[in-house]
Parts: structure tokens; sequence; C-alpha cells
């Protein structure tokens, strides 16, 4: 890892106050090369289902492009009709969609210096959660292979074996990612606050999250992620 300065989000570089670390998913710790493949070409999902899908989102996806609507407000619109497309499935094909994005998606997509940071987090005895708008359970399957402490996402409903095609409570976007991390946080056995916290992310989705912490790393950042960044001299982690 390259040598640490004032544009290097590296481990050496935190403060001692900083007890845990937290770390967005998608663009941060993987490359963001795609997420939803495998719920999308399921054949479980009609077809007629797919068609009002890609309908209903891609104005949103154009208009958040376009900055008219904000990314986490499409994240959120999107994630919410990602477990729309698994309405009346069984627990166990959830559970094994989750296990399918984690291991054919996501850990192929990883960024391993990312990934070292956040081994390096574990090493030095902080406590690390991934948290993602993904669905928690994908969060969390990823968190047990990288051996993070926690996984946070949004909560799929499900009942009676079924899932019920929405999420329960608000999604794990935006702002909202503080709030679940600050909740979480407020309940292990060694509670910390978020000014405790490192945080790490990639998008301007984020900057609430970043805004949030004791010490704000911008991983690998998108235009607007990075002038934010460099506007509040923030870390900058662009790899080794």
């Amino acid at each position: 890892m390259q040598k640490t300065d004032q544009r290097d989000g590296g481990v050496g570089s935190v403060p001692s106050h900083i007890r845990a670390a937290l770390f967005d998913v998608d663009g941060t710790l993987t490359a963001g090369t795609g997420v939803w493949g495998p719920l999308l070409r399921s054949p479980d999902v009609p077809p007629a289902r797919k068609v009002w899908l890609y309908a209903t989102a891609m104005p949103h996806y154009v208009l958040s492009k376009g900055r008219i609507v904000s990314q986490a407000r499409f994240r959120d619109r999107w994630v919410r009709l990602m477990a729309w497309v698994m309405t009346g499935w069984s627990s166990q094909a959830v559970e094994e969609l989750y296990r399918e994005i984690v291991h054919n998606q996501l850990v192929p997509d990883l960024r391993v210096d990312v990934v070292d940071v956040l081994k390096e987090h574990r090493q030095q005895g902080r406590y690390v959660v991934l948290v993602s708008t993904m669905f928690e359970g994908i969060v969390m399957e990823l968190a047990r292979f990288l051996g993070a402490n926690a996984g946070l996402g949004s909560r799929v409903a499900v009942q009676n074996g079924r899932c019920l095609g929405k999420i329960i409570g608000p999604t794990c976007s935006g702002e909202q990612k503080l709030r679940f991390a600050g909740e979480h946080l407020a309940q292990v056995a060694e509670p910390a606050t978020l000014a405790e916290c490192a945080a790490y992310a990639d998008s301007r989705a984020d900057v609430p999250l970043l805004s949030g912490v004791g010490y704000p790393v911008a991983v690998y950042p998108d235009v607007a992620m990075r002038s934010h960044a460099l506007a509040h001299g923030w870390r900058i982690f662009n790899g080794a």
C-alpha cells in the first residue's frame, strides 16, 4: 500500500480514538460492475414482471444520472423493485439467491486493496461493519466471507416462508446508512459512536454517510464525491 500522505486513506493514518470502521459495498469494496444479474436472469421471474420493472425504473435512472433526483432516491426505489421481483419466492430460494450474488458477482469483483484496509482494521481490533443499500442477507453473507463483524442492508419482508415482495421500513440508502449503523453500534457488546467510526464510500449518494463519522475516506470516488472530499479535507483512497 502506498505511503500515507494527506490524500491517502490507509489505516496507518487513522486516529487512535477510532474504534469501528464502516464500509460501503458496491463501488467501494467491489468495483461495482454488477450485482443484480442473477435475480434479473432468474427463470422464476415472469417476463411481464421484467418488462414492467424496466419500464418503471428507467425514467428514475435517467433522472438520477441527470441529478434531477438524488442517486440515493433512485437506489431506494431500485432495491424496493428488486424485492418486488421476488414476490412469492420461498425463503430457501431467496437465501440461495443471496449466496449466488455474493459468491458469483461480488467476490470476483472485490477490490483487493480495499479489502486489505478492511482486514487491517480487524487486525487492529476495530469493529468492522459493511453497510449497503443491498438486501441485508446479501450484505451479511459478504460480511461473513470477509471476516467483518456485521453486515447491514435493506430488510426484505418474509412471512410464513415466503417473500412478501417488499422492504421492511426504510431502505439502507443515503443518510439512512448512518441511522442503521448508529443503531447497530449502540447495541454491540462494546458500543461505539459514529464519531468513533471511520467510513469508506465511493459515490455522491454516500456523502451523508461520510459526513456523519469521525474519519471519512472517499474510496475510488466519483466526480461528486471527490469534489466534496477535497472541499472538506477528507482522505482519498485510490489504491496502492
